[in-house]
Parts: C-alpha cells; sequence; structure tokens
C-alpha cells in the first residue's frame, strides 16, 4: 500500500462559492481498499484528506464510482485538483473530466480513443529521446498550433506526428 506522507497537506484554494456548495448526489470516491467516498463538498474532501492521511492508499485512491450530473464546472475544477494533488499530478482543463495515468516504464505508449471515434496515440520515449511523440490518426496530416502564454507563434502547421521535448 503506497502512503502520503503524515506530513502532507491538500493545499487547494477552495473558492469562496463552494466552502457551502453540497452536490445532492455526490462523487463516490474511492480513499482505500475498503473504503469509498460520498463527495458532495469539496471543502469537506479537503478537510477528511488533511485530517485523515493515514487512510489515504494512492494505490487505488482517486477512482470514481459515481459522478454527480449537477456538479458545476468550478465544483469539477477544484475536485479534480485536489484529487490531482494527493496523487502527486498536474491539471489543464481541471473543469474537465480527468484520467489519471501513471507510466510504469520509460518507454510506454498510451492509446485513447475520443468519444467521437478519433485516435490517437501518445508514446512517451524517456529513456532515449527524452520525448513524447503524439499521432492522429487515421489521417495523413492534421494540424497543430503552438502557445506561449496565449500567443501563437506557431498558428497552424500541417503535420503528420508532433512532438514534444522532454529535456528542453
Amino acid at each position: 500500500m503506497k502512503k502520503l506522507s503524515k506530513y502532507f497537506k491538500v493545499l487547494t484554494d477552495i473558492p469562496k462559492e463552494l466552502q457551502y456548495y453540497h452536490l445532492p448526489s455526490g462523487y463516490y470516491v474511492v480513499i482505500n481498499r475498503n473504503y469509498t467516498a460520498t463527495v458532495r463538498s469539496v471543502y469537506d474532501l479537503k478537510d477528511y484528506i488533511n485530517n485523515n492521511v493515514e487512510q489515504i492508499d494512492l494505490d487505488v485512491f482517486g477512482q470514481i464510482k459515481n459522478e454527480d450530473s449537477e456538479a458545476s464546472e468550478a465544483f469539477i475544477g477544484v475536485f479534480n485538483r485536489i484529487l490531482a494533488e494527493v496523487m502527486g499530478y498536474k491539471t489543464f482543463n481541471c473543469e474537465f473530466k480527468h484520467q489519471f495515468i501513471e507510466c510504469t516504464s520509460d518507454l510506454e505508449t498510451i492509446s485513447v480513443r475520443t468519444k467521437g471515434g478519433k485516435y490517437i496515440t501518445l508514446s512517451v520515449m524517456e529513456r532515449y529521446a527524452q520525448c513524447v511523440d503524439i499521432k492522429l490518426h487515421d489521417k495523413d496530416k492534421f494540424k497543430i498550433i503552438g502557445f506561449d502564454g496565449g500567443q501563437t507563434p506557431v498558428p497552424h502547421t500541417d503535420v503528420t506526428l508532433t512532438t514534444i521535448l522532454l529535456n528542453k
């Protein structure tokens, strides 16, 4: 069982509008192999984790068994940031449903099929190339856009594959 440090504390800020916000049904979140919590409040989730660090089993923590369709985007965003913080991940577009994937090898490929039926492959190559290749399948070429703090230095470029350099 992988545990958190006994000194761990969730630092994610809870916005004022969510401090008293409670979902009717809640999210069911696995805490450890014997306990799945019903999370109706992000404030209560943060408080529970901070006061029960020894209960967290990082091998299973954060699995979502039920979602509440009435959750606001703000709730989902803070909820995902708390889960990510506990598990040691970063978030982006955190108000969307998240899948947290930990590579177990320094050469690993992750295949994604979108809800719309598109196929994307991420090939993580830390050992040799220190990069991640990203391929959109079923198209000879696709467009990428580069961003830099809101700027678009590469507005649209047709490519067959794109690479993110990890050591630059």
